[in-house]
């Protein structure tokens, strides 16, 4: 059986470069750690680009997105595998 496998990050949208097709069940650990392996840069980048809006705003509006760059985590990022592996 072959899975597509994708990144997922913290806001439910398939990391850019992040997808894989036709992988092979006895792979799907590999790719896993793989894509797993782009969470952390993807983050980074979003945690800058919310900071980097933020220092452009004032007021509640700078404290949200403050906010939103400390919601960014790695660890929250999920592998979608479909069809799930039994």
């Amino acid at each position: 059986m072959q899975h597509e496998m994708r990144l997922i990050d913290t806001n439910g949208y398939t990391v850019p470069g992040a997808v894989r097709y036709g992988v092979p069940t006895d792979q799907v650990a590999s790719v896993e750690a793989e894509l797993k392996a782009l969470a952390e840069p993807d983050a980074h980048q979003g945690r800058e680009l919310h900071l980097a809006h933020a220092a452009s705003l004032t007021g509640v509006s700078a404290s949200n997105q403050r906010a939103a760059a400390s919601q960014v985590r790695a660890n929250r990022y999920e592998v979608r595998i479909t069809p799930p592996v039994a």
